[in-house]
């Protein structure tokens, strides 16, 4: 589990290049940001897998100093055991790093407490677009999914597998050009071609019908 949390450090590592400036926090001296990763209860088996978020951040740029991932002790041996513990790691280490946390006060979400949430930060949307073919003002932001969910990953039903959604899927979660670009708009230095390939789903209505996956699909919430 150790090496796991290593390999998803790693991913962050090849797309997040660039420096951020060493803080002193605790009396200790951070150079970037300081992960602490743990398991304990949540709610027993199944359903909330992890959750995560930034303890302290740096002032001005919201970038953070240090946080902490906290997995579920009932899921952790089964996650292992399936193949999805890494990309729930990843994920969860993604959320330490600010995605969906700081989006509001660095106004990059725009219709919050709709039904059509937006993440419109110029880089994340142009990687949208292309892959989508669209001109879209944002990519879609989940609305549903309650509290830790909602307002805070991608939408499930357009984006399905990337890594960023609010559930996981058995087969792999890709870390998209849409999740890198992201990342640039929050103020880090990053390398678009260290992503990992994404497709979209093939048509609008295969899109659609992705909100009723079959029983072979993980739809585990992450927070």
């Amino acid at each position: 589990q150790q090496q796991l949390a290593r390999q998803a450090a790693a991913r962050w590592e090849s797309v997040i290049t660039g420096d951020a400036p060493d803080v002193t926090y605790n009396g200790r001296r951070i150079d970037d940001v300081a992960i602490t990763i743990r398991g304990q209860t949540i709610d027993g088996p199944g359903n909330i897998l992890g959750q995560a978020g930034p303890e302290a951040y740096r002032r001005g740029s919201y970038l953070p100093v240090a946080g902490s991932v906290i997995l579920d002790s009932a899921d952790m041996a089964t996650m292992e055991r399936n193949g999805l513990l890494l990309d729930v790691l990843t994920h969860e280490i993604g959320h330490v790093l600010g995605f969906g946390i700081f989006w509001s006060q660095l106004g990059l979400l725009v219709g919050a407490g709709t039904s059509d949430p937006r993440f419109v930060g110029p880089q994340a949307t142009a990687e949208y677009n292309a892959l989508f073919g669209t001109q879209a003002s944002g990519v879609p932001v989940e609305a549903g999914g309650g509290q830790g969910t909602a307002l805070a990953h991608w939408r499930e039903s357009v984006l399905d597998t990337e890594l960023m959604t609010g559930w996981i899927d058995y087969g792999g979660t890709p870390l998209s050009r849409i999740t890198v670009g992201s990342m640039a708009d929050l103020g880090y230095q990053v390398n678009m071609a260290a992503a990992e390939s994404f497709r979209r789903p093939a048509t609008r209505a295969a899109a659609a019908a992705l909100l009723n996956k079959p029983s072979t699909v993980a739809a585990v919430l992450l927070s």
